[in-house]
């Protein structure tokens, strides 16, 4: 395999503060590699999470201005890239954020959320950390085990289970703003989309809020052990996710989680 690398992303047109990242990180033994994040293509996350992947990055580097690192759009589309990255390398990929100019807002959301570890704004002592991070990274604190699946015949699929390391008496996933919407589910083993589902008890289009976000869920009242999933294939690219079991038809806990923060 491939020697563990940084990836480093520039999200401007400014590419000096990218080398002399490469240049600090390259010191401290960590081989830097990366890319300039593409603005002409709606799906350029899916085939960076790729080239990252096959880089063997094991930390991301995030470097741009705040007005940069603040776009919804970039936002949406490094969670899709997180995902998508951590599902291709089956294991938690952290990161840091270097902001150029005015400092990035602080970024404590009240929901939990994709990129808040990536955008925790870097000190000094950050090569230290990136190495420390490539060789034993953090899993991220979210409430639900989450991966994404991204085939350009297939579409983009969001693994769920509401319950990591336990069994889910069913599962239901939402998606809200940005015009997103489900199309398909299944359930399979955890780690790869299913060939073939046995779907019990569905649910399909139900609408709820949760205080100002409007969510479209899908469900299934499969029983979901800890190495079983939940697929739903995305339409779009939404700004929140709704996740939740099904306990006998019923919504409960749902948690809301963030691909804004």
């Amino acid at each position: 395999m491939t020697d563990k690398c940084a990836w480093i992303i520039n999200l401007g047109a400014n590419d000096a503060p990218a080398q002399a990242a490469a240049m600090q990180l390259a010191q401290y033994g960590l081989t830097p590699k990366g890319q300039r994040w593409p603005t002409d293509n709606e799906n350029a996350w899916m085939t960076s999470a790729q080239e990252a992947a096959e880089a063997n990055a094991a930390i991301v580097i995030l470097i741009g201005s705040a007005q940069e690192l603040s776009s919804e759009k970039k936002r949406r589309d490094l969670a899709l890239f997180r995902l998508s990255l951590q599902a291709l390398q089956r294991k938690a990929v952290n990161g840091l954020a270097l902001v150029s100019g005015e400092p990035l807002p602080g970024n404590a959301p009240e929901r939990a959320g994709l990129l808040t570890d990536w955008l925790t704004p870097a000190d000094a002592r950050w090569p230290a950390k990136a190495v420390a991070r490539a060789h034993a990274p953090v899993a991220p604190k979210w409430p639900a085990r989450l991966g994404l699946y991204a085939q350009e015949r297939l579409g983009v699929w969001l693994e769920v289970h509401p319950a990591p390391n336990e069994t889910s008496s069913g599962a239901l996933v939402g998606v809200s703003g940005n015009e997103a919407s489900i199309s398909f589910h299944a359930t399979g083993p955890a780690g790869s989309l299913p060939e073939r589902s046995v779907n019990e008890y569905e649910l399909q289009g139900l609408k709820f809020d949760i205080g100002s976000l409007a969510f479209e869920a899908w469900g299934l009242q499969n029983t979901l052990g800890p190495e079983q999933s939940y697929y739903v294939r995305i339409e779009g690219k939404p700004s929140y996710l709704a996740v939740g079991a099904l306990p006998e038809g019923q919504l409960e806990e749902v948690h809301v989680i963030s691909l804004l923060s």
